[in-house]
């Protein structure tokens, strides 16, 4: 398990809204990259809000943008950009095991708690496995960054009968079962030719209020062996 920082950033340009996400780095150099990146930089400089030093912090990150994306409105499904208060987002962070993070030349007020926080470190390294089977499409797609694209024709990857399902949040699942005579999924009798189809339908049934277009292959799962896999990158 990675160590690591959950972060939150602010900016003024964006009221309401909240960056959240992790760095295996400091909050500083990740705010950096964020003010330096040419992809979603808005026009003034993220600031950092907090951020908190976890063990585990790929699972950490998982689980609380599954637990902001069923709680709260998730600008993008691609993005880390949350509609949420400050205050609210404090709340989720408080629930988590770690250290919140200090700027340089800060002091903690006690020097007890700093001990009791490294008695406690030896226990943070132990949990945090059983959120690693919270499975959100944010996840599915930041992982499928890295692979090389699969297979996009249904008939091919799919068997006859084979549940096929898209996430939101935590408990938020559509499932749907691949028809080969038909060609598409089916999701309480509805059928679906694509994907993606699949998947903005699953959206816009759960907020209706956002115009988001879904990426099908990067943010659905098939179920194979009884387990469910991504199947951005499934073979031919």
């Amino acid at each position: 398990m990675t160590d690591g920082y959950i972060y939150c950033f602010s900016n003024v340009s964006m009221p309401g809204i909240l960056k959240i996400g992790m760095t295996e780095r400091t909050p500083e150099i990740r705010l950096g990259e964020a003010n330096r990146s040419d992809t979603w930089r808005p026009p003034t400089s993220y600031r950092i809000e907090f951020a908190k030093r976890v063990t585990n912090a790929f699972g950490k990150e998982k689980t609380i943008h599954a637990l902001l994306e069923q709680y709260t409105n998730r600008i993008n499904p691609r993005r880390e950009f949350f509609r949420i208060s400050l205050e609210e987002v404090r709340k989720f962070f408080d629930l988590m095991d770690g250290e919140m993070w200090a700027e340089k030349g800060s002091v903690k007020e006690d020097d007890e708690e700093e001990e009791e926080e490294e008695s406690e470190e030896g226990e943070e390294s132990e949990e945090g496995d059983e959120e690693n089977s919270i499975i959100s499409s944010s996840r599915l797609e930041k992982a499928a960054r890295t692979k090389e694209k699969g297979c996009r024709d249904m008939a091919k990857c799919f068997k006859d009968g084979q549940r096929i399902r898209h996430t939101i949040g935590i408990n938020n699942i559509w499932t749907a079962v691949f028809d080969l005579t038909k060609r598409c999924l089916t999701h309480e009798g509805q059928d679906y030719k694509k994907m993606c189809s699949f998947a903005n339908a699953h959206w816009k049934q759960a907020r209706p209020e956002s115009n988001r277009h879904a990426d099908g292959w990067g943010g659905c799962e098939c179920e194979v062996d009884k387990k469910w896999i991504s199947t951005y990158s499934l073979p031919g």
